[in-house]
Parts: structure tokens; sequence; C-alpha cells
């Protein structure tokens, strides 16, 4: 009976793990396999996959009911041909009924007939195939839950890619609301750009289906305002110099990618062997941005200026550099801490 019990507590405590509304999802259906099959991904992100005339994807719509639809480029313009599901489980497009996806493609792409859409006759002739950011969802485990955030909930876990297995952070959105997946997506659209090793790395998004997993760079040492509060002041001139310049090489490598990151603050700069800047939700392609009161913003670390003029032109090194010489309250609202 006590052998018993302690399977039955270990299998609650392993269950727990990843649980909390963020269940792994199962991906059977056979579109799925695909190379040319692109989940859930956003208008944006296709229109900037589809480069020439008759370069196609296959994907999920992010509209309810959320249709399957072959995306294609004729022009200027990305059209969406929504694919019916029949009764008898095929697929139907343009009037024609197919047995499966693939079936549908191989058609149409080795005869070069052309679909109706909208006021355009359009011709698949390029499959564009994932890329190497668009992750599926078996190649991920969740682990441990290690916090939550604005639109989901951050856990450890694994990524088996390449024949590789990395230790991970995972963003799991599970409020799949459209102000959430939007702030998801862009988020990842701006992590694609960064490879540097003071800027924490994005190694993909998984988007076969819902929730979406937002796949980083695990980072063990914690936050620095955490460092701070706890060790600051007995920190040495040297450490603290040297956090200062590996936190200023980050964010100019993020100002030469024509980037604004809009939040930097301690708490997100995090610490491994190197301090590296993270979180990028509020992040901006633009050498200036025109604050809007309305919109979230972090207040206590906006430099001066920023207050006189409502426009932010590549502050976040100057409201650091700022801020290393002055105390900061922390969160609690007891005690400081400084650099």
């Amino acid at each position: 009976m006590g052998s018993l019990l302690r399977e039955v507590r270990r299998k609650a405590r392993k269950s727990k793990t990843h649980r909390d509304s963020d269940e792994i999802p199962e991906v059977n259906a056979e579109e799925y396999k695909l190379d040319y099959w692109h989940g859930f991904i956003p208008n944006e992100d296709t229109a900037l996959l589809l480069k020439r005339d008759g370069d196609f994807l296959v994907r999920s719509l992010m509209e309810e009911p959320k249709p399957i639809c072959v995306s294609v480029r004729e022009g200027a313009k990305v059209y969406n041909a929504v694919v019916q599901r029949t009764e008898g489980g095929g697929f139907e497009l343009a009037g024609v009924e197919y047995p499966s996806i693939k079936d549908m493609i191989d058609e149409l792409q080795v005869r070069k007939r052309p679909i109706q859409i909208e006021d355009a006759q359009v011709v698949l002739n390029c499959p564009v195939r994932r890329k190497q950011w668009e992750l599926r969802h078996c190649m991920i485990t969740l682990g441990k839950r290690l916090g939550k955030g604005s639109y989901g909930s951050v856990y450890r876990g694994v990524l088996r890619k390449d024949r590789q297995v990395i230790d991970v952070a995972v963003k799991v959105l599970s409020d799949m609301s459209p102000e959430n997946s939007h702030a998801l997506w862009k988020e990842a659209r701006v992590m694609q750009m960064y490879d540097h090793p003071h800027v924490v790395r994005m190694y993909g998004v998984a988007n076969d289906t819902e929730p979406y997993y937002l796949v980083m760079e695990l980072v063990t040492g914690g936050a620095l305002n955490d460092f701070l509060k706890k060790k600051g002041r007995y920190a040495k001139t040297a450490k603290r110099v040297q956090i200062l310049y590996e936190a200023s090489l980050g964010i100019e490598y993020l100002h030469s990618k024509g980037c604004i990151h809009r939040d930097i603050a301690a708490r997100n700069l995090l610490m491994d062997k190197v301090i590296k800047v993270a979180d990028f939700g509020l992040t901006r392609r633009s050498k200036s941005y025109i604050v809007n009161p309305d919109k979230p913003m972090n207040l206590r670390w906006l430099a001066p200026d920023v207050y006189h003029t409502g426009i932010v032109c590549y502050f976040d090194f100057s409201c650091f550099q700022l801020d290393n010489w002055i105390y900061v309250r922390s969160s609690k609202g007891r005690g400081t801490y400084t650099i």
C-alpha cells in the first residue's frame, strides 16, 4: 500500500509540472506533416514568406472558425483560398474535391490549374518550406513552470532538434485572445533578427496548433534586479563595471539592428555567464517612437527627456546609464538597490 501511495503522489506531482490550462497538444492531422504547412501564422508573416508570384503555402487562418487555406502571392497582394472540409473526410477547393491536402496541392501545382480568388486567377508555382524557426509541438517537452507572463506561463523545457537536445525556456500562450496572439508574434518577429551573446536567443515558435509556444534560450542565473537586491551592496567595482559593460553591448547591438527595446530595466537583464538583454514585448523597429500615453510603458525607467518631448529616440542606453547611479525602490516598496 505504501509503495502504491508513493507512485500516485509521484504521478500527481509530475502532472502538475505543465498543467494549469497549458495542456500539451496532440497533432495528428495529415496536413501537419507537410513541409509547406505553416500552422497558425499571421498575415504579416505570410506576406514576408511569399516573395515572388506563385509562391504559396498552406496554413490555418487565425480568425474563427480557423479554416485551412492556401495562401499565394500574385503581384503586390497575397490571396487566401479557403479549403472546405467535406462530409466524406476530404477537402474541397474551387468546387473540386480532393482526398487530402497533399493530393490537392500536387494536382494544382503539377497541372498549373488556375484558381479563381476574388478578382484574380492565381497559379501555384513554388511551395515555401517551413523555416528553421517554425517548430513543431512534438519537438518540445515542457517541464517545471518558471513563472507567469503577460500572456501566458513560462516553463523550463527541452527542445529536440537536428539531433540535439537543448534546455530552453518556453512561453505558452494560454490566453488565445487576438491581442495576446498579436503580441507573441510581434515579439517573435523581432527576436528572429537577433544573434548576439548578450541578447537572449529565440529558437522559434511552435504553431502547428494551439496553444502557441515561443521557445527561447534558457538563462538560469535569474534577473539582475534579484541579484542587486540580495547581493548588490557586496558586489565589487569590477563586477559592477562588467555588468554595465555587457548590458551596454547588448543594447548597442539592438540599436545597430534599428530597434528600440523600450523596456530596459534590471528585471529584463538576465544573468548567466554573461548579462543578456531579454523581454522584447515592447520593442519597436524604429529610430524613434512617439509615446502613446494609453499604451503600456515603464515610467520608472524612462529617460527624463521623454517626459518633455513624448518621443523615444534610442533612449535605452541613456536611460540605463542614468539609472546606474540612482537608487531605485524595490517592487515591494522596502529597501533599495543600485549598481
